[in-house]
């Protein structure tokens, strides 16, 4: 047994060898630690079109929301309640967000709509309502169900000062118009994308105030 083990490992003990190591200094200055932050306090009204809780779209709008409450944004997001029943008029789903609410369609949000006020579309059939609101901004998030949300698509699009499109939407003319965005909203990259439209939120003017 003896003999066989100097035959497997050796019989005179190795010494470790040792390396001399270079210091080595990392430049923080090369690496980006901070996330974006908003340039003006914004309070982000979601109109009501898809359940807060409802499964439809992969929730994209609701996530895309959930990443822009957690870079800065004041998000209300008013709930159309079609699937799930809210009981009270204002709920906040994560509790590590007190930016993020979540109000019951009917629910008087004006007290929560702070600063510049942004309205988040998805119903196109709203077209005429938004453009009569007068908000500092509107944002079309542009869906994929013609029959129930993109009846006024062109009119919506019109009024928006941003339009949303998934990469599966790039209309024609989405090419030559320079306020319509390709936003791709996989699971790995949603925080990427959020930053991508508060970006594009923060360098846009406030809408023109109505004559009066």
């Amino acid at each position: 047994m003896r003999k066989l083990l100097k035959r497997l490992f050796g019989s005179n003990a190795v010494e470790p060898q040792t390396y001399s190591e270079e210091p080595f200094e990392v430049d923080f200055e090369e690496f980006n630690f901070d996330s974006y932050s908003p340039k003006v306090k914004t309070t982000i009204v979601y109109l009501p079109a898809l359940d807060f809780n409802g499964e439809l779209f992969g929730r994209r709008p609701q996530r895309l929301l959930k990443e822009l409450a957690e870079i800065g944004y004041n998000v209300v997001y008013i709930n159309c309640c079609d699937e799930y029943y809210q009981v009270e008029e204002l709920e906040y789903p994560y509790p590590e967000l007190h930016n993020f609410v979540v109000a019951r369609a009917g629910t008087n949000v004006r007290s929560l709509m702070q600063d510049r006020v942004v309205y988040w579309v998805n119903d196109s059939r709203m077209a005429s309502s938004v453009e009569t609101a007068y908000p500092n901004l509107v944002v079309f998030d542009s869906l994929t169900d013609p029959e129930r949300f993109e009846k006024d698509k062109h009119k919506m699009e019109a009024i928006a000062d941003v339009v949303l499109i998934t990469p599966e939407r790039i209309y024609e003319h989405g090419r030559y118009c320079a306020h319509i965005h390709v936003i791709t909203a996989e699971e790995f990259e949603i925080k990427q994308r959020a930053e991508q439209i508060a970006r594009i939120i923060d360098d846009l003017p406030n809408r023109p105030a109505p004559l009066m």
